[in-house]
C-alpha cells in the first residue's frame, strides 16, 4: 500500500516542480556564491550601507516593505539566502504553471532562471537584491493565481501591483508568462473563441494589476506630498505618446530581441558567438517541437485558431522585451528574456509526450487545475527523467535542446562570475585611489584637521586605467572596470561610508563657485603637482576641469522618502 503522507506531498509537489526548485537553488548557489560572501559596492551601493529603500519617488512604493527581509542593511549572506529562496519558489511555481513533465528539462529551466545574467546584475545592486527577487516571485505568483482559479485575476491583481511597486520591469515577467500560458492552451487544440476568452482573462488581469499599481502610487505620492523623479522620463511616462512613436518603440523592442539572442555583442556585450550558437540550436529544436505540438492538437485544421495562435506567438518577443518601451533597458531589467529559454524547453517537453484530447482537458487547462495533476509514472512509481511516459528514448530534438540549454547555462555561469570579478577589481581600484587621495590631502602643506575639502570630479579613469580583454563582455564596462565612483557625489559617498573619512560634500553654490574661480582653472589635473592645493581657506582637489552640477532628480533622490 502506498504511503499516504508521501503520496500527499507528491501529488501537490510533483517531481518536475521539485526538480525546477532544486535546479534553481543549487545552480544559483554556486553561480552567485561570490556575491553572497563579499560586499561589492557599485555607484549606487556605496551610499547604501544602510538604507530603508523609501523609493516612492521612483514609483517603487512597495520596495521599502519588500526590503524588510534583510533589515535594510547590506548583509550579503542574509540577502543571498532570501533572494535565492524567492527565486527557488518562483522556479517551482513556473514549472507548475507551465506543467513541465520531464525532470531533466524542469531542472534546466530552474537553473536558467537562477543563472541568467540579469540575476548577477541584480546582485551587483546587493542592497536591494532580495527585494527584487521577491518582486520576481510576486510577478510569477500573480500569473499562477490566475491559472488556478476561475476568478483568480481578482486575487492576482493586487499581487501584481506589489510586484510592480517593487520594480516596474517585472511587468514584462507577468506579461510574458501570461502570453506563454495562452499559447500553450491554444496548442492543445482549443477553438479560437476559447483561446480569445482565456487571452482576455489574462489581459484583464494585467490591466487590473497595472491600474491598481498606478492608483496605489498616486495615493502614496499624495499622502507623502511627493512627485515622481524626472529621471529618464519617469514622471512623464506615457505623455505625448503618439502612434508613430509607439510603433518606433515596438520596432525597437523586436529589433532588440533579435539582437540580444542572435547578434553577438550588439544588444548585450555578453552575447557571444557561442551564445548565438546555443540560442540558434535551442530555437530550431523549439520550432520543430512547436510544429509537432501544433499538428498533434489539430490547431492547423482550424484556420481561426491557427491565425490567433500565430498572432500570439508574434507578440511574445514584444512581451519578453517589454522593458524597452519603458526606457533604457539596463541588464538588471532584462530578466523576462530568460522566459524565452523556458518556453523553448517547455515546447520540447510537450512534443515528447502525448496529451489528452482537448475535449478532456479544456476545462482543466482553462482554469489551471490540471497544473496540479501529477505526471505519469513508470512501473516503479517514479517520474521518468528524459524518457517519455511511454518509455521511449528521447528524440534528437530533445537531446539538442538539452545540450543547447546546458551550453547556455555554462556561458551564463561564466558571465555572472566575470561581472563579479570586474566589479571586485573596480572596488579594489577605487579603494587604492581613495586611500592615496586621502594621504595626498593630509600631507598637503597648510592642511588642518577639520578643514573643508572640495573635490571637483570623479575617479580619473583616463589616468588610471588598464584593460583586460575578457572584461569587455561585461555591461557598463567603462564604469565598472575602473571605479565605482564615476560621479562627483560618489567620491564623497565612498569616503564617508566605506573609508570612514568624515569629509562632507559642500553645497552646490560652493562647488560651482570653486569650479568657476580663476585659481581653480589654473590648477593642473590630478595627480600632477599642484592639483591639490589650499584655495581661499579650503583644500581643493582637481579631478576634473569643471564641476557638473547635480540634476534636479538627483537632489530629489537624495531627499527621498
Amino acid at each position: 500500500m502506498e504511503n499516504k503522507p508521501a503520496s500527499f506531498w507528491r501529488d501537490r509537489l510533483p517531481g518536475p516542480v521539485l526538480a525546477a526548485a532544486a535546479g534553481c537553488f543549487f545552480a544559483g548557489f554556486f553561480a552567485h556564491l561570490f556575491a553572497f560572501t563579499n560586499i561589492i559596492p557599485n555607484s549606487d551601493g556605496i551610499s547604501r550601507v544602510f538604507d530603508a529603500q523609501q523609493m516612492t519617488v521612483s514609483g517603487r512604493w512597495f520596495l521599502h516593505y519588500a526590503s524588510a527581509w534583510n533589515g535594510y542593511v547590506q548583509a550579503p549572506a542574509v540577502i543571498g539566502f532570501f533572494a535565492l529562496l524567492f527565486l527557488t519558489v518562483s522556479a517551482g511555481l513556473t514549472a507548475s504553471l507551465l506543467r513541465i513533465r520531464s525532470l531533466g528539462l524542469s531542472a534546466l529551466c530552474g537553473a536558467l532562471l537562477a543563472v541568467f545574467p540579469s540575476v548577477a546584475y541584480t546582485f551587483l545592486y546587493l542592497f536591494t537584491a532580495s527585494a527584487y527577487c521577491f518582486g520576481i516571485l510576486l510577478a510569477v505568483l500573480s500569473v499562477w493565481l490566475v491559472s488556478r482559479h476561475k476568478f483568480g485575476f481578482l486575487f492576482a491583481a493586487p499581487v501584481l501591483a506589489c510586484a510592480l511597486g517593487t520594480y516596474q520591469a517585472y511587468l514584462a515577467v507577468a506579461a510574458s508568462l501570461s502570453l506563454i500560458c495562452v499559447i500553450l492552451y491554444a496548442l492543445e487544440g482549443h477553438s479560437a473563441r476559447e483561446i480569445a476568452r482565456l487571452g482576455l482573462k489574462y489581459l484583464a488581469f494585467l490591466a487590473l494589476g497595472l491600474g491598481l499599481y498606478a492608483l496605489i502610487l498616486w495615493i502614496f505620492l499624495r499622502v507623502k506630498d511627493l512627485e515622481l523623479l524626472d529621471y529618464k522620463g519617469l514622471s512623464s511616462l506615457g505623455d505625448g505618446m503618439t502612434l508613430g512613436k509607439l510603433l518606433r518603440e515596438i520596432g525597437a523592442a523586436y529589433r532588440g530581441f533579435r539582437r540580444y539572442f542572435f547578434v553577438p555583442r550588439s544588444f548585450a556585450n555578453y552575447t557571444t558567438s557561442a551564445t548565438v550558437v546555443g540560442n540558434v540550436v535551442l530555437a530550431l529544436a523549439a520550432l520543430r517541437a512547436f510544429v509537432r505540438v501544433l499538428c498533434r492538437g489539430g490547431c492547423h485544421k482550424r484556420p481561426g485558431a491557427l491565425a490567433l495562435t500565430l498572432a500570439l506567438c508574434a507578440l511574445l518577443p514584444l512581451a519578453l522585451n517589454l522593458t524597452v518601451l519603458m526606457g533604457e533597458a539596463m541588464p538588471i531589467m532584462r530578466y523576462a528574456l530568460v522566459l524565452a529559454y523556458v518556453f523553448a524547453l517547455v515546447l520540447v517537453d510537450r512534443a515528447r509526450e502525448p496529451e489528452a484530447p482537448a475535449g478532456q482537458e479544456k476545462g482543466k487547462a482553462a482554469s489551471g487545475k490540471s497544473a496540479a495533476k501529477a505526471p505519469q509514472r513508470g512501473a516503479d512509481g517514479r517520474v521518468p527523467s528524459l524518457r517519455g511516459a511511454d518509455g521511449r528514448v528521447p528524440s534528437l530534438r530533445a537531446w539538442a535542446a538539452c545540450c543547447a540549454a546546458g551550453l547556455l547555462l555554462i556561458l551564463s555561469f561564466q558571465i555572472d562570475n566575470l561581472a563579479y570579478t570586474v566589479s571586485a577589481q573596480a572596488h579594489r581600484a577605487t579603494e587604492s585611489f581613495a586611500t592615496r587621495l586621502v594621504e595626498r590631502v593630509e600631507t598637503t602643506p597648510g592642511y588642518r584637521n577639520g578643514m573643508e575639502v572640495v573635490i571637483i570630479g570623479g575617479f580619473p579613469s583616463k589616468v588610471y586605467h588598464s584593460q583586460i580583454e575578457a572584461f569587455s563582455l561585461v555591461e557598463d564596462y567603462s564604469n565598472l572596470s575602473s571605479s565605482v565612483v564615476p560621479l562627483n557625489k560618489h567620491v564623497y559617498y565612498y569616503l564617508n561610508d566605506w573609508l570612514n573619512v568624515p569629509w562632507q560634500m559642500p553645497d552646490e553654490e560652493t562647488m560651482i563657485s570653486v569650479s568657476d574661480s580663476g585659481r581653480f582653472q589654473a590648477m593642473p589635473l590630478y595627480p600632477d603637482d599642484g592639483s591639490v592645493a589650499i584655495v581661499d581657506g579650503r583644500l581643493v582637489v582637481k579631478l576634473a576641469s569643471k564641476y557638473t552640477p547635480k540634476k534636479a532628480y538627483e537632489i530629489a533622490y537624495e531627499n527621498r522618502r
